[in-house]
């Protein structure tokens, strides 16, 4: 088992040759060090420098604010968290996605819902296969599908999703960031001390239903899609990932998932499906 340093010295030690040598580290709240003064240009290469040193500092990094609040957890919510994210399905924790997710569509409402490159015959194609009463749910599967089965209209799809592959649309703050040692190697506990709004807003269920779910769900990602938690912004999640779904029904479940979590993503299902099939990065959001 990896041991966790607990010397900055040490750690700085470790960081010597990198991007993050010779900043400070400080200690912060529930057992973490935190390495302070990384530019905002260089958050992702500092982070790897950290991620690549995790054997030998036994401690998860994650990006947060500057000066930003985190928990401060007790043992036995450290070891509660670890059972739960072993056992819980989250995806009985995070089901839905969308504001109007599950509303009713009236049938000459539909062409409003569909891509503009489906062409005209699409709408009332759309009014042929899906029975009424129609959701965005079954919109959007709709869509999914035609793409799938349409190589034509697959290929100018793919444009569409640019925005949403890489680290496009992850957050940078401007004041820069600082590196949270966390003190376990095991990224999936990561919301012991970090709160994030997807997950807080679920905890009016009684207990703690939302953190646990998180915690199944990166264990989870970190299983199938070599997910890293790279950055928790307190409404924003960023990881990196070294697997991606295939095109089929592995990149639609795992869209419904990323909408779930993230809530306040107003990506259509489609293109966040497509995009995930080829991003070695992931973007989730969620806000009151």
């Amino acid at each position: 088992m990896t041991s966790v340093l607990d010397d900055p010295d040490e750690i700085a030690a470790v960081f010597r040759g990198t991007v993050l040598d010779g900043l400070s580290i400080e200690e912060g709240l529930g057992d973490t060090w935190v390495v302070t003064g990384v530019d905002k240009s260089q958050l992702l290469p500092a982070w790897r420098a950290a991620r690549a040193a995790t054997a030998q500092t036994g401690r998860w990094p994650v990006l947060a604010m500057v000066d930003g609040q985190w928990l401060d957890p007790e043992r036995e919510q450290i070891e509660a968290l670890q059972r739960a994210a072993r056992t819980v399905d989250p995806w009985t924790v995070y089901q839905w996605w969308g504001a109007d997710a599950h509303s009713h569509i009236e049938p000459d409402q539909l062409h409003l819902r569909l891509p503009d490159f489906l062409g005209q015959d699409a709408a009332e194609q759309a009014r042929r296969d899906l029975s009424p009463p129609t959701t965005p749910v079954a919109v959007q599967r709709w869509i999914w599908e035609r793409l799938l089965a349409d190589p034509t209209a697959l290929e100018q799809a793919w444009p569409q999703t640019a925005p949403y592959v890489g680290t496009r649309c992850w957050f940078t703050p401007l004041e820069g960031a600082d590196v949270v040692l966390l003190p376990t190697p095991v990224q999936w506990l990561a919301p012991a001390w970090f709160d994030y709004w997807g997950a807080i807003s679920l905890g009016n269920r009684g207990g703690d239903p939302g953190r646990d779910g998180l915690a199944a769900a990166i264990r989870q990602w970190e299983q199938q899609w070599g997910a890293e938690l790279v950055a928790s912004w307190g409404t924003m999640l960023q990881f990196v990932v070294s697997r991606q779904p295939a095109l089929g029904e592995q990149a639609w479940q795992l869209a419904l998932q990323h909408l779930a979590v993230g809530g306040s993503l107003e990506t259509p299902a489609w293109k966040l499906a497509l995009a995930l099939t080829r991003s070695d990065a992931w973007f989730l959001h969620d806000r009151p």
